[in-house]
């Protein structure tokens, strides 16, 4: 996955450093980097623009409270992904929100890629159901498919993000696979 930064630009531990003694621009930089990537991953697990757009602000507070106890033991990013994942959970056990499917699983179609108005709404059908099969997986589970298929992380940024072992990642990863195969195998047989 390609970080939001230019060759040119600070790294995240050089920010994090400049952070930590104060400078408001260096973490504003960090925000800039990775606010998309901590909204979409509010979103998910909200599936709300503003709830998502609320606890991504709210991440980026406890993060800058936060940035004195970072070691630097894993990346920053890996670290960011962890406090947001941490807090969606806490923010749906509080709210007790069931997790319903996208509101934008159904897409217009696309005039630049061709897309026609039948092929758009079967994209839109599938996007629907596997976001349905996904929503329906455990949450260990749910979270592990959503950081590797959706956010791209490797292995060992999963497992620093969910605190576990890489093979416990693999675990979830296959576990999580199989059953959404079930689950999508079912969906296309009763068409």
């Amino acid at each position: 996955m390609l970080e939001n930064k230019t060759d040119n630009a600070p790294d995240d531990m050089a920010l994090v450093m400049r952070a930590r003694d104060g400078d408001g621009e260096a973490f504003e930089s960090l925000v800039q980097r990775y606010r998309n990537e901590v909204y979409a991953l509010c979103y998910y697990f909200t599936r709300n623009r503003e709830d998502a757009w609320d606890l991504a602000q709210e991440v980026f507070v406890k993060v800058w409270r936060a940035l004195g106890r970072f070691r630097g033991e894993a990346g920053f990013k890996t670290w960011l992904m962890r406090i947001t994942a941490n807090h969606c959970k806490d923010h749906l056990k509080k709210r007790r929100v069931e997790i319903t499917s996208y509101d934008d699983a159904l897409q217009p179609p696309d005039a630049e890629t061709g897309d026609t108005p039948s092929s758009a709404a079967a994209a839109g059908e599938l996007g629907a159901a596997i976001d349905a099969a996904v929503s329906q997986l455990p949450p260990k589970l749910q979270l592990t498919f959503v950081l590797r298929e959706y956010k791209g992380l490797s292995y060992q940024e999963m497992a620093e993000v969910m605190q576990c072992s890489v093979g416990t990642v693999m675990s979830r990863l296959f576990n999580a696979r199989k059953r959404l195969q079930a689950m999508l195998t079912d969906v296309a047989e009763h068409r």
